[in-house]
């Protein structure tokens, strides 16, 4: 029986894709895999051209990255019969370090090897991009580097307090950030870590690692020795506090959504105890 989520034969022929298409952990449980291609729905058309590519050229060392497809008509993103966008990538062999993978020393150093490499993207056509996303995630992110600002709901207003009146100013300057890197690596054996399901958002670089912290140690078992990684970024503490903030926000953001997720704020509780004493 057919998945009714998974992309339309339409696209897979636009792909060049041919079999059965079979969905991946991950994801959001949208992305699909068929004959050597992942496919993904594109929930904006546009970030995903630019995303497309980026990917087709986009350089280590240290990290690797999937090479964007493009379609038959040489777009990165094709519509379905249905007026789904779909992007699509090739399959890379690799598995996630999973839970207490203890392979932090890794994904640190792919990190500032990924931003290394995106600090010589243009500015323009991406901060574009950002000003029109109406999403938890680009709330979370804008309310986090006050751009926006709004009581936070009960169940997440202890935290943010707090955690905002451990910001002070940072000076580091914005460029293209993966916003969510932390799980979206995969490590094989002989092969540089690779960067997947890219993030994009307009941060300066220190902050995508002050988000993979706060994962680390949220939800990944990670002790509050993996800030010492880091060691070598002045003033990472605020980043860290950042990294924090923008994950209780997004919490709150999403529940405003109707997704609740107030049972997180424990997590970031205990994360922040032991990152921030």
């Amino acid at each position: 029986m057919r998945d009714e989520a998974a992309p339309p034969a339409a696209v897979l022929v636009a792909f060049g894709a041919v079999g059965s298409p079979e969905r991946l952990a991950g994801g959001q449980g949208e992305a699909f895999r068929a004959d050597g291609i992942v496919l993904k729905r594109a929930a904006l058309a546009a970030e995903a051209e630019l995303t497309g590519e980026l990917f087709e050229r986009l350089e280590g060392p240290w990290f690797r990255v999937p090479r964007s497809v493009r379609g038959r008509d040489g777009r990165f993103v094709q519509a379905g019969p249905d007026g789904d966008q779909w992007s699509a990538w090739e399959y890379v062999e690799g598995a996630h370090a999973g839970p207490n993978g203890g392979r932090w020393p890794e994904t640190i150093a792919a990190c500032q090897a990924f931003h290394e490499a995106l600090s010589r993207e243009a500015a323009a056509p991406w901060r574009r991009l950002f000003a029109g996303r109406d999403d938890p995630w680009s709330a979370a992110d804008r309310l986090t580097f006050g751009e926006t600002d709004e009581e936070p709901l009960p169940p997440f207003e202890p935290l943010i307090r707090r955690l905002r009146a451990m910001l002070q100013p940072v000076e580091e300057p914005s460029q293209l950030i993966h916003g969510d890197f932390t799980a979206n690596v995969l490590f094989a054996n002989g092969e540089s870590p690779c960067v997947i399901d890219f993030s994009p958002y307009w941060r300066p670089a220190p902050f995508a690692l002050g988000v993979v912290v706060a994962d680390a140690v949220a939800w990944a078992g990670a002790g509050a020795g993996i800030v010492g990684l880091c060691d070598e970024i002045a003033g990472f503490e605020q980043w860290i506090v950042r990294g924090l903030l923008r994950r209780v926000w997004e919490c709150d953001q999403h529940t405003r959504r109707g997704r609740d997720c107030s049972a997180h704020v424990f997590e970031y509780e205990r994360a922040t105890a032991a990152l921030l004493r």
